[in-house]
């Protein structure tokens, strides 16, 4: 199975943020970052073992012999993976609030071009992998599986409602991003004005990532059993 996540400690994060597309940053700011980004890059480093771990828990499950058999089997494989899937959602949430209060600790090293372009770090969609693991995209449903219309229109809904939540989450992340930034730069950013933007960027977080479970759950129950067998055999899953 093919997935890939992306490692990146936090002081580090913060470098590339601000990499080419803004003023370098001086020598003295790379010291203070560092300094200021070692426990968050310790605790960083937690998020994503625990992370990993967990999508690999999700590829032996999804390879787990006899997952499929039969139609309670592959009732119950459903549940396992959308057990996992809760659980890596939550990780998720935890790693975004880490890089978030890293941010409060390093706002003040910054100049105002790289806060905002730092900020752009904090989305989920730049923390979590779901986009490149194979088996959540929409297109692994266009293989050859012998669909019948009715499984096509089923599948074309589930799709557009897919990309309609998509579009929504995004816009309500990208709106939740830019009260934070007006926050973190005016220089006022106690935590009862943080706090509830940070669980709001976790909640989203999770929200990305069930719409994305959810529509591969509902998707995979349009299929027949021998028609799961088959999808999975070609994306290497048995």
């Amino acid at each position: 199975m093919k997935y890939r996540l992306p490692i990146i400690g936090i002081a580090v994060a913060a470098m590339l943020a601000t990499g080419s597309h803004a003023q370098e940053l001086s020598p003295e700011q790379q010291g203070k970052l560092a300094e200021v980004g070692q426990g968050f890059s310790q605790q960083a480093t937690v998020f994503e073992g625990l992370m990993k771990n967990k999508l690999t828990e999700l590829a032996i499950e999804l390879q787990r012999e006899g997952r499929l058999d039969t139609e309670e089997a592959a009732a119950e494989a459903a549940k396992n993976v959308n057990a996992i899937m809760t659980d890596l959602s939550g990780l998720y949430g935890e790693f975004i609030k880490t890089k978030v209060q890293f941010v409060l600790k390093a706002k003040n090293t910054l100049t105002d071009e790289q806060k905002i372009l730092l900020l752009s770090q904090l989305a989920p969609s730049a923390s979590m992998p779901y986009e490149t693991i194979e088996y959540l995209q929409p297109e692994i449903f266009d293989l050859p599986l012998n669909l019948s219309i009715d499984q096509e229109k089923k599948l074309i809904a589930l799709e557009a409602a897919l990309l309609i939540k998509e579009v929504e989450l995004e816009r309500d992340v990208e709106l939740t991003l830019l009260d934070l930034e007006a926050i973190l730069l005016s220089g006022e950013a106690q935590p009862e004005k943080v706090d509830p933007l940070i669980m709001g960027l976790a909640d989203l977080a999770a929200k990305e990532i069930d719409n994305r479970v959810s529509y591969f759950l509902k998707a995979k129950d349009v299929l027949t059993v021998d028609q799961k067998r088959l999808l999975g055999h070609m994306m290497g899953l048995n």
